[in-house]
């Protein structure tokens, strides 16, 4: 596990924005979200809990500043602007998820809040980037943008909560024994495979977000192309 962020050097050590936020990530990442507060905040940080209002006004806006630095994290070097579209939002779609799953008590503050700072827009800038590279105009651009994003994180949340589990092949078969042939036959057939989700379920799952919206852009480009040519021989 990384090591714990140190206390200032002693008490004559100013307090900086950077070491407050720091430590309030820190300590929704090991103790869970509930544990926040700006007394305890104070206390991890070895000052009194009303010098961080100095640099942050109220606990609304720490809780934008974690937000903030959770979407720092993304590592959005792993774009190459190159490639095709579809390993481009593959891509950037697991430097999201990597982020968030380091993070992932972090998961309802981004939910409730999203990112709304300069610092934490750069990811949503780059997908929308991605794809209007890809050809879809502004307005699908950004609907695409938020279907990949809610998918990243749906599936962080469900692993973070348990729902994502691998069973035993002897799960897996007690419980296709469980279900009626009769009512469930497609579920019973799919079975055997349930233990195949983690990346390869990830990265299936993207690339037909990928697939469909690219196949849109095509779409889009064709009916304006035949608009142009108009309907004279």
């Amino acid at each position: 596990s990384a090591p714990r962020l140190k206390r200032r050097e002693g008490p004559g050590a100013p307090l900086t924005r950077n070491q407050i936020v720091a430590m309030a990530l820190e300590l929704v990442d090991r103790d869970g979200l509930k544990a926040l507060s700006m007394r305890r905040l104070g206390a991890e940080l070895g000052v009194d809990p009303m010098a961080a209002y100095y640099h942050i006004p109220n606990k609304q806006a720490l809780l934008d500043a974690i937000v903030e630095a959770v979407m720092a994290t993304i590592d959005l070097s792993v774009d190459h602007p190159a490639d095709p579209p579809e390993d481009r939002i593959l891509c950037a779609a697991h430097a999201y998820r990597d982020a968030m799953l380091a993070h992932a008590n972090a998961l309802p503050i981004v939910l409730a809040r999203g990112p709304a700072t300069p610092a934490a827009l750069r990811p949503v800038e780059l997908l929308i980037g991605i794809l209007r590279d890809a050809g879809l105009p502004p307005a699908e651009a950004l609907s695409g943008m938020n279907m990949i994003a809610a998918a990243v994180r749906g599936i962080v949340g469900m692993i973070a909560t348990g729902g994502v589990k691998t069973p035993s092949p002897d799960q897996i078969e007690a419980m296709a024994r469980s279900l009626p042939a009769g009512q469930f036959p497609c579920l019973r057939e799919a079975m055997p495979h349930a233990g195949e989700f983690s990346d390869r379920g990830f990265d299936f799952g993207i690339r037909a977000l990928a697939r469909g919206l690219i196949a849109e852009a095509d779409r889009k480009s064709t009916r304006l192309n035949s608009s142009h040519l108009g309907t004279s021989y």
